[in-house]
């Protein structure tokens, strides 16, 4: 599967698209688009990808996305009691009112928003639950009330502190077709194997390459070594693990692909702050 261009057209009755999408999973669709897109999760849970970032995502995430930023939200599979996995996204250009339109003094702010999505942003807290509920209703909207809700919410998220970037400054999107399909077969072949070992010689034959010519284009597209590229999908498989169960701290370690105990002790640390057994303490009624 390549990394795709996705094609945006809002129709001609609009001048932005807004949808709800609903399906029985979410799958790993590593795809951009010159559009900003503003998602916003009603019911699901999985990994989010932007960039060269990783997390784990639930109900209610709420992220922008700038101009031709990688990004996908895998689910996971085999949620009973759930129903099928819903969000809303609007995609909008940069110049879907006007070519100067964000130039104008009054939306400066928007204009500076716009400009940080380049990373992502992930909102949380107050803002999360009131752009969440805007959000729902705004598929709904017909004429002006549509464009002035996305308006309103887009100064909404202007002034929020309850923002922080998703990838890193040094992730740089390629715009070399050939560097987007392999690096989309590199991560589709990560996500489906991360918790079995995967020497870097392995990953350089998915890639078609020479291991150091690998390990210098993996950096350069993801911002990270394999190592530690697995290890965050490690890690993540293995706090679901801790949140969901009641299983042996050793026996979600080694199901998440870490082969050493002590490592995973030590990994988890550094990535949480606290040892699993705290995590869980912390995060289980």
């Amino acid at each position: 599967m390549q990394a795709r261009l996705e094609r945006v057209s809002p129709g001609i009755a609009a001048s932005f698209l807004c949808r709800r999408r609903r399906e029985p999973r979410f799958g790993f669709a590593w795809h951009f688009h010159p559009e900003f897109e503003l998602t916003y999760i009603v019911r699901s849970r999985g990994k989010r990808f932007v960039g060269d970032s990783i997390a784990d995502y639930g109900d209610g995430d709420l992220v922008l996305l700038g101009s031709n930023l990688p990004h996908t939200w895998d689910s996971e599979p085999g949620r009973r009691g759930r129903g099928p996995d819903l969000a809303v996204f609007c995609q909008f250009s940069g110049s879907f009112l006007g070519a100067g339109f964000f130039g104008a003094p009054e939306l400066v702010p928007i204009r500076r928003l716009l400009e940080r999505s380049s990373q992502g942003i992930h909102f949380t807290g107050r803002t999360q639950r009131e752009v969440g509920r805007r959000m729902e209703e705004l598929d709904a909207l017909r004429g002006p009330a549509r464009l002035l809700s996305l308006l309103e919410i887009l100064s909404r998220l202007s002034g929020s502190r309850d923002a922080r970037p998703l990838s890193s400054r040094e992730f740089v999107p390629s715009s070399r077709p050939a560097d987007r399909a392999r690096i989309d077969r590199v991560c589709r072949f990560l996500t489906e194997h991360f918790t079995e070992r995967i020497p870097l010689a392995q990953a350089a034959r998915v890639a078609h390459l020479s291991v150091p010519a690998f390990s210098r284009f993996f950096r350069r597209r993801t911002g990270k070594t394999l190592v530690g590229y697995l290890t965050e999908l490690r890690l993540g498989q293995a706090c679901r693990g801790l949140i969901e169960t009641d299983r042996a701290v050793s026996e979600i370690a080694f199901d998440s692909g870490f082969n050493n105990l002590s490592n995973f002790n030590r990994r988890f640390l550094e990535a949480k702050g606290m040892s699993p057994r705290e995590f869980r303490s912390e995060h289980q009624p």
